[in-house]
């Protein structure tokens, strides 16, 4: 083929436009590999970007929201902070604890033989936390958690069985948290008074 008919061919209408497509075709192939297509993936990492900066925003307002839930519930609780902490105090209170009981029961009649403090748990010491159930530490539930300590009294009295059931509610009713780990009773030959050995458990920090 010689130059005449190359350009005779040239001249040709179909054959420049056929020329003009594949000019066009490689002119745009070559802008979009090199032009738009890195502007494209530059667009989808930004809208990417975008959705997660979203995604965190709505966490951290879940986060702000929850401590300002927390904060309010707080506020209202301020005022029963103190009586936390004559139920549950920080110390034993021993004279306190024995006070009380002496106390109550002398109001409700109860004539109390004797008084004796138990058992005393001292901090470190093993098994003198409640609620503690073996592999706790390991699960991590107890985890930086202050253990609830306690000690026992017993008291053994007298009193007719009106008097015990008022003796035994008044102590429960008291803001100390008391509990009852053993209550025996029997009754008295000279009379119709009951007598009465109760071991009381109480609680601090």
């Amino acid at each position: 083929m010689n130059k005449e008919k190359l350009l005779e061919m040239f001249k040709d209408k179909k054959i420049q436009n056929y020329s003009y497509n594949i000019f066009f075709f490689v002119v745009f192939s070559f802008f979009t590999i090199f032009a738009i297509q890195p502007n494209l993936s530059t667009a989808f990492r930004l809208q990417k970007e975008l959705q997660d900066l979203r995604l965190q925003n709505k966490k951290s307002e879940e986060a702000i929201l929850q401590i300002v839930n927390y904060q309010s519930l707080m506020e209202g609780y301020r005022d029963n902070l103190t009586v936390l902490d004559e139920a549950v105090p920080s110390s034993p209170e021993l004279a306190k604890v024995v006070n009380e009981i002496s106390k109550t029961a002398s109001d409700s009649g109860l004539i109390v033989n004797s008084l004796t403090i138990e058992s005393i748990g001292f901090k470190g010491d093993s098994g003198t936390d409640i609620g503690a159930t073996p592999g706790d530490d390991e699960l991590g539930n107890l985890t930086n958690q202050p253990d609830l300590m306690s000690f026992t009294i017993t008291v053994e009295g007298s009193a007719s069985f009106s008097q015990i059931t008022q003796f035994l509610n008044q102590v429960i009713g008291q803001r100390r948290l008391k509990t009852y780990d053993s209550i025996n009773l029997s009754t008295e030959n000279s009379n119709e008074n009951m007598v009465i050995t109760i071991l009381v458990r109480t609680y601090y920090l």
